[in-house]
């Protein structure tokens, strides 16, 4: 049974939360489409079934925050990762979260499908699904070799594939590299359709905006954007314009709020543009030190930020077209009042002072996300 945990008080709450909202968050389906904690499995030795000091998440935060299913992303470092070696390191993670769920059976099952995403919640399991955040994973190997491998992590129950991270790879063009003009190749077109054909959702986070326009116009099936938020409140490459959320909308898609507070407000964002820069230069396990130590010259961001972004998404693409996408473990921090997995419940608080109906809250939490999931299973 999820818990809910009693943290209000601390965050300077006059009244007791209302009752009704603490029920609709335990009862909904609430899904995060992005978290790099399997990079913390993997490499740091993390055992996720014990709750930790550091980080946003663990198996016992996640069930005080009422998580029912988690997308493990599966990211190589292409700074740290040698080419080669692509390929071979994605299939380690993914079978590290495999290792995982079969170590914690009463908490965490994989799923591949909505319907296991709901029969694990009726039974009080989260589920653990796998997206892998970058097309250069397919590497390295010809244009049939890639295929080939996208095929294997289909196999192997991966339901979505960012086409690019950021650095562009064979696809197309990213949004964090040179790539920002380049759209997307032939060899991504072929990705596509095998993607389309295998049940694997095209994740348009990252990618340029040359290669959004190039996808948005090809794919015949919904696209999600797992992690990124509103260009129009932070003016970063990294989140989507109300042309591309208007784009998704129409596709039946969903674009998944993403909580680091650099896109979520332009203050911050401007703030902190050339401390990134240098962090960027830094081992990634230094970065988070470093950027905390010179965390109080910047702005400071609350958890509403975050509802700020899911209002205007509703606004320009619709209510059924936002979901949730964290990208814990893989930023530097969350902003004030949601600093872990734990404090999700706010959110849900804070869009029904909002006058979000119990309805649209449970298609924002969750249904809006496994909506998308099932329009692209294979049949």
């Amino acid at each position: 049974m999820r818990r809910i945990p009693i943290f209000f008080a601390l965050l300077g709450c006059a009244h007791a939360p209302p009752a009704a909202d603490l029920e609709l968050h335990k009862r909904a389906l609430v899904v995060d489409t992005h978290s790099d904690v399997t990079q913390e499995i993997v490499y740091r030795g993390v055992d996720l079934s014990k709750r930790r000091a550091a980080g946003h998440e663990d198996l016992p935060r996640m069930q005080e925050g009422g998580i029912d299913a988690q997308f493990f992303s599966i990211w190589i470092d292409p700074d740290q990762i040698k080419a080669d070696k692509w390929f071979e390191e994605s299939l380690r993670q993914i079978d590290a979260v495999a290792a995982m769920a079969r170590a914690n059976p009463q908490s965490i099952a994989l799923a591949r499908t909505a319907a296991e995403v709901r029969s694990n919640a009726a039974r009080g399991v989260l589920s653990a699904l796998l997206g892998v955040e970058g097309g250069h994973s397919l590497l390295p190997g010809d244009g049939e070799e890639q295929l080939a491998h996208l095929r294997a992590f289909a196999e192997r129950g991966v339901r979505y594939m960012t086409i690019t991270w950021s650095n562009s790879n064979p696809l197309g063009g990213s949004s964090g590299d040179e790539g920002q003009v380049l759209g997307l190749t032939e060899l991504g077109r072929r990705a596509l359709d095998e993607m389309q054909r295998l049940g694997v959702l095209a994740d348009l986070s990252h990618v340029s905006d040359p290669l959004f326009w190039d996808v948005i116009r090809y794919v015949k099936k919904p696209v999600i954007a797992s992690h990124s938020s509103a260009r129009q409140l932070a003016n970063v490459p990294r989140n989507l314009t109300d042309a591309q959320l208007v784009a998704v909308g129409k596709n039946g898609g969903a674009v998944c709020v993403n909580y680091w507070a650099g896109f979520l407000d332009d203050d911050f964002a401007r703030a902190a543009a050339p401390l990134r820069a240098k962090l960027d230069q830094l081992p990634r396990d230094q970065r988070e030190r470093a950027f905390n130590d010179a965390r109080g010259s910047l702005p400071r961001v609350s958890y509403t930020r975050i509802a700020d972004h899911i209002d205007h998404i509703v606004k320009v693409a619709g209510i059924d077209h936002v979901c949730l996408g964290s990208d814990y473990d893989g930023i530097p921090f969350l902003p004030d009042g949601m600093e872990d997995a734990s404090r999700l419940p706010l959110l849900t608080l804070e869009l029904r002072r909002r006058g979000y109906s119990p309805e649209q809250v449970e298609k924002i939490l969750g249904l809006n996300t496994l909506r998308v999931l099932e329009a692209n299973e294979p049949h």
